[in-house]
């Protein structure tokens, strides 16, 4: 009796564990870079239990939010490190950009997806996008852990854009 009742728990968690990898896998395959949406789903625990779009675009804010923290963290310490006179600017550009990009696109993008608004989360999306590559147009490798930060915001960003346009 023991038996067919782990194995009726073993089962039940098989098919909830399938149709919510389902879910990721359905999602990130309509999005631009299905790898990166795969990997940074598979990162967060919640991305398991997650039953529906808006959560996966939620999620995936965090994720962004994670990495324009990083950046604007590295920005900050180089700004503070006496950096070489031709970083100057461009590091007081990026710190511009992640600062709208922590400060208004992130919040604006979560308080859209939480009150039913996809059309304003995706535009923040689009600002996020645009912000982060904004900076590195104007670091221009300078870094290459600023760098690799930019690529990944810009990306996730671009991925959360088409999660989100299935909301709309």
């Amino acid at each position: 009796m023991k038996i067919l009742i782990f194995l009726m728990m073993f089962f039940t968690l098989v098919l909830v564990t399938n149709g919510i990898n389902n879910l990721v896998e359905t999602t990130c395959k309509n999005t631009p870079n299905y790898d990166l949406c795969v990997k940074t789903f598979s990162l967060d625990k919640r991305s398991e239990k997650a039953g529906d779009i808006k959560t996966l675009a939620l999620i995936m804010v965090d994720a962004i939010k994670s990495k324009a923290n990083q950046a604007f963290s590295i920005i900050s310490k180089l700004r503070h490190s006496n950096p070489p006179q031709a970083w100057i600017h461009p590091l007081k550009e990026c710190a511009f950009s992640y600062k709208v990009i922590l400060t208004a696109s992130i919040p604006e993008a979560i308080e859209a997806l939480t009150k039913g608004n996809p059309k304003f989360a995706e535009d923040a999306m689009v600002g996020t996008s645009g912000d982060a590559q904004e900076c590195e147009n104007n670091f221009k490798s300078k870094s290459l852990q600023l760098t690799k930060l930019n690529i990944d915001v810009h990306n996730l960003s671009d991925i959360n854009r088409a999660i989100i346009r299935n909301l709309l």
